[in-house]
């Protein structure tokens, strides 16, 4: 069908196809969730011969675009050529975008459907978009223009880049910093060489005048304008080490934060570095305590044991090990008895990095000092516990994991069912069997049957189907569907031959809960014991 919505005396508009209640109900959505994937077919009601239509979803579009970030445009510029006709008119080619506006409207209204239009699939009614967008001046068209600089349509990309390049001003820092990620993301396309537009933006932004910019960018709350106004700011050389470290105590995101600290850590001076190791150290990123700590090592490689023995009962696993193989170069290879002593205190601060640390290093006469701690009231100090018992003597402690399975704090249970995973525990079926049927906890039944899923071949069949059908508990259900696939897809994996208690207690579960499965589901799992 054609439809020639921009001539004056057509009436047979896509919008006015709608039902109000359609209509309502998308702009009503749009406007309370802000799902973009409703966007397109909004901006379609703007294809209708009611003006008041068309204000309602001009005002609903800017307040939608106005929450969206530049990922969100770049996502909904894909979302658009997906679910955008062609068909809304015949002849995109001599229509004018401008045409969808209307003299009532906004300024931003009208920005905000000029952009929408640069995201159709006709490459001329984009291009024509684009040179109405030059026309507005704030700033709020560049993402626009940036997204198509990577157009499909060698002229669109043209027309683009020649708007985008007026725009590499002071006037339009602000702006710039605010779409860096689109920038960067320019830099990396491979449709065209952007190279020297992304350079002319980047000596833009490493001007002294754009710093106070570039700064208040680092405060944004979106992680990725950080993020890119940092990398400026290392490849400006507009900093100190102070101002490096004085960015990373503030940023949260660990990307930027290894970032900046790699800057910070690179090429530093002894006499810098002792000015900030009391920060550096207390890092709550691993990766970076680890650095701070082989740093420190190669500074003052014969002062380092008394911080190497501290970084001994770090909360990070990485750390200790660091820790014990620096010392190792000093000669100090026994680190159970440290570790030992340091339990025995009963100390609260770093007790669970000892307690981890002795499951580490430890062998099965340390046991008994790691054993006590599973009945602790601190969940951290009971979870490191199950871990530390684990990793020195899993198999002869089951029972002991069983019975913190039943834990009312889904942390330690799940902690105990990953112990539990890594054990010969097969013959523990019947109590894990009894604690998912008698637990009160939700956690628990899902532990256990996660373990009874495990059992050999054909155990855990029997239980996998049972599970199946439950459909009184959805994470039941759901764990023994993904099971019952699996369990098919990997039958002729191996070729464990069932005894007859197994096929008979299978048998018996087909009997019982059979009429639940599939026909074919059915006819499958018979058709796998079939002459057994």
């Amino acid at each position: 069908m054609k439809w020639g919505f921009f001539k004056k005396k057509q009436t047979n508009y896509p919008a006015d196809q709608y039902s109000k209640d359609y209509i309502n109900e998308i702009l009503e959505a749009l406007k309370d969730e802000n799902e973009i994937t409703k966007i397109p077919i909004s901006f379609s009601f703007l294809l209708t011969s009611s003006e008041k239509l068309k204000l309602r979803t001009a005002k609903v579009l800017l307040e939608s675009v106005s929450k969206l970030n530049n990922s969100h445009l770049f996502k909904l510029d894909k979302i658009f050529r997906e679910r955008t006709s062609f068909d809304w008119t015949y002849d995109w080619k001599n229509e004018s975008p401008k045409n969808l506006l209307l003299p009532t409207m906004s300024e931003d209204e009208k920005l905000t459907i000029l952009g929408f239009c640069t995201f159709h699939p006709n490459g001329y009614f984009r291009e024509k978009a684009l040179h109405d967008l030059d026309s507005f001046s704030s700033g709020k068209e560049l993402p626009y223009l940036i997204l198509r600089c990577n157009d499909w349509v060698r002229e669109v990309r043209e027309t683009a880049k020649k708007y985008v390049e007026s725009r590499i001003s002071i006037k339009y820092v602000e702006h710039l910093v605010q779409n860096l990620p689109l920038i960067f993301q320019l830099k990396n396309a491979e449709r065209d060489d952007h190279s020297e537009l992304f350079e002319k933006v980047v000596n833009l932004l490493s001007q002294k005048e754009s710093l106070p910019f570039i700064d208040q960018g680092t405060k944004s709350e979106i992680s990725k304008i950080r993020y890119f106004c940092y990398k400026v700011i290392i490849y400006s050389k507009m900093f100190n080490k102070k101002m490096l470290v004085n960015y990373l105590k503030a940023e949260r995101e660990p990307h930027s934060r290894l970032l900046l600290f790699n800057e910070i850590i690179n090429d530093i001076s002894q006499d810098e570095f002792n000015e900030y190791y009391s920060i550096l150290k207390k890092d709550k990123f691993p990766m970076i305590r680890a650095k701070i700590l082989e740093r420190y090592y190669s500074f003052y490689p014969d002062q380092s044991t008394c911080e190497l023995e501290k970084a001994l009962v770090d909360k990070s696993g990485a750390i200790r090990s660091i820790a014990r193989f620096l010392l190792k170069k000093q000669n100090i290879t026994n680190f159970a008895p440290y570790y030992e002593e340091f339990i025995k205190q009963k100390s609260n601060v770093n007790l669970r990095g000892a307690i981890l640390g002795l499951g580490e290093v430890g062998n099965t006469e340390q046991v008994k000092l790691i054993i006590p701690f599973i009945k602790d009231n601190r969940v951290g100090i009971v979870k490191a516990a199950i871990r530390s018992i684990m990793m020195i003597d899993a198999n002869k402690y089951i029972d002991n994991f069983i019975e913190m399975l039943n834990h009312e704090h889904k942390g330690v249970s799940k902690e105990a069912m990953r112990c539990l995973l890594t054990t010969s525990c097969a013959n523990k079926k019947d109590f894990l069997d009894r604690i998912y049927n008698q637990s009160n906890y939700e956690h628990t039944k899902y532990n256990a049957a996660i373990l009874l899923c495990s059992l050999p071949k054909w155990e855990s069949i029997q239980y996998i189907i049972e599970f199946y059908v439950n459909k009184t508990d959805s994470n039941i259900y759901n764990l023994g569907r993904s099971q019952f696939t699996n369990w098919l897809a990997n039958f002729n994996r191996t070729f464990d031959t069932p005894s007859r208690t197994q096929v008979e207690a299978i048998k018996k579960i087909l009997d019982q809960f059979g009429n639940d499965l599939e026909k074919s589901e059915k006819r499958h799992i018979e058709f796998c014991i079939k002459g057994f």
